[in-house]
């Protein structure tokens, strides 16, 4: 048996986006972790995905970041990602909806909608981008992290939510951007008190 040593050991986060537009511009939303810290940065909605339960990745060797959730996020063995990879593509034993994280998003955090059901909204699965680099999350330091995130195409079926979400609360942290916006990879907005200057990081939304 192979030991595997600190150094080939990756951690892994998985995670669904939506891509929600509407007048040609997409909705991003602050991430609330990082603005907590005192960092401003807008990126698509969703978040991470759930396991059913562990064995599938418990079986990999993997070792959860945290034993108590069960978001798709874990250490493990470099030598062991391509297996990750073909039980991940399969859908077996975990989430398949950005719904869960949307509604949180929307409803509980921003308090954007009074309430979001599954039958208020069509979802489509776009791709799966992999990424790795260093994490940006805050209490996550160690190896490098290799990202899935799931891209969704979402639309709400009733023109109401459009309208609800038009014209988002200054401190909700949502807003509308167009493409170009997107790309230039800042924007200004007010937030928590003062005009910042915030990092924008959603040109995933266009497989870029």
């Amino acid at each position: 048996m192979v030991t595997e040593t600190h150094d080939n050991w990756l951690r892994v986060s998985c995670a669904a986006l939506c891509r929600i537009a509407h007048a040609d511009r997409y909705l991003l939303v602050l991430n609330r972790e990082r603005r907590r810290h005192g960092e401003y940065v807008l990126a698509p909605l969703g978040g991470a995905l759930a396991f059913t339960e562990p064995a599938p990745l418990l079986t990999l060797g993997a070792r959860l970041e945290d034993p108590a959730s069960s978001d798709l996020r874990f250490y493990l063995p470099d030598s062991a990602l391509p297996r990750f990879r073909a039980w991940f593509a399969s859908g077996h034993g975990r989430e398949r909806s950005p719904f869960r994280e949307l509604a949180e998003e929307l409803v509980t955090e921003t308090r954007a909608l009074p309430a979001l059901a599954p039958h208020d909204i069509a979802v489509t699965a776009l791709r799966t981008v992999e990424r790795r680099e260093r994490t940006t999350r805050f209490g996550a330091d160690g190896p490098l992290t290799h990202y899935f995130l799931e891209l969704y195409e979402v639309r709400f079926l009733s023109e109401a939510f459009y309208q609800a979400l038009a014209h988002p609360a200054a401190d909700s942290g949502l807003v509308w951007l167009t493409r170009a916006e997107i790309a230039s990879g800042t924007w200004h907005m007010a937030i928590d008190g003062q005009s910042r200057t915030v990092t924008v990081r959603a040109t995933v939304l266009f497989g870029e």
